[in-house]
């Protein structure tokens, strides 16, 4: 039983590498750049090519797929198209190879941002959706092809829509807020917090859903099934900068700027369905995540 994952050389995908190699799970990790990995197998993919994503399928016997791979939402609202060959063309290369080759399961990683306006806070996975950029409505197209594959092909599924994500191998120049706002305190530099600080998100930690995503090969019943990847819990961007500051121990220097237009915040997930098939919801707290983290941190990117 080989488990195949796409974007392994990404930030959640090299937390799920890890956490396969930990528990002695057969795997292997593609991506669009050279290997990072020193002991683990390795096959550089472009999963636009779609003869390359056959080759893989037939050449290593694929009886899982963790699909990450994924044009990024910030970079789809300048390359739109781009986004769409990518996140919805390389799908559809990675779907036909699976049922093609007779994988058990797909696990797609979709996001929270699919929701656009939120009209009912916790979101549920039955709230409406109206993606606001490429990257939303792409994701939200794979939902409904693997819907559709399943219905004519059989090739079943699970989907994780990812509320916002944290933990090792997250940078600070993805420009994600934990790993900016930790570097920034551990520097002495400003950190920058828009608006008032009381918009609030759901964090979660990466290896709880690292953990989930092994779940779903466990529990072989669970499928075809679309599940909230979060904690159900909102802390407000200060909160957030309190708390990192608290673990590296330093004073932050906040300077307040005026509120981002158009950033849509203060929704959590609604984890009921999560707990329901699963019987647990994600496990670390936000402050034994951001120590966790900053652990990480210390060793790979300040040191």
């Amino acid at each position: 039983m080989t488990v195949l994952i796409t974007g392994s050389a990404g930030f959640v995908g090299r937390n799920l590498v890890k956490v396969m190699k930990d528990r002695n799970i057969e795997l292997l990790a593609t991506d669009i750049i050279n290997s990072p990995f020193d002991d683990v197998e390795y096959v550089k993919l472009d999963i636009t090519n779609r003869e390359d994503v056959f080759k893989v399928f037939k050449d290593y016997g694929i009886s899982f797929v963790f699909h990450l791979a994924a044009h990024p939402l910030s970079a789809s609202i300048k390359e739109p198209v781009r986004n769409a060959m990518i996140n919805i063309i390389g799908s559809l290369n990675i779907m036909d190879a699976s049922r093609e080759f007779g994988v058990e399961k797909i696990i797609f990683s979709s996001a929270s941002s699919i929701v656009g306006e939120v009209m009912k806070n916790p979101v549920s996975e039955d709230h409406p959706c109206k993606p606001k950029t490429p990257y939303g409505v792409a994701k939200f197209c794979v939902e409904h092809y693997l819907r559709v594959y399943q219905e004519l092909y059989g090739l079943d599924y699970v989907i994780f829509r990812f509320f916002n994500v944290y933990g090792p191998y997250q940078y600070p120049s993805s420009g994600a807020l934990i790993p900016v706002v930790m570097e920034r305190i551990i520097k002495g530099q400003e950190v920058v917090i828009y608006g008032d600080g009381s918009t609030a998100r759901d964090f979660i930690y990466v290896e709880d859903i690292a953990d989930f995503y092994v779940e779903t090969m466990r529990q072989r019943n669970i499928k075809n099934e679309v599940f909230n990847m979060g904690t159900g819990k909102l802390t407000t961007v200060k909160e957030v900068v309190e708390l990192i500051a608290k673990v590296v121990g330093k004073e932050p220097k906040i300077v307040y700027r005026p509120k981002k237009p158009g950033e849509i915040m203060n929704f959590s997930a609604d984890v009921t369905k999560l707990k329901d098939f699963f019987g647990k919801v994600p496990k670390t707290t936000l402050e034994e995540g951001l120590r966790k983290t900053y652990e990480w941190f210390s060793r790979e990117v300040i040191s």
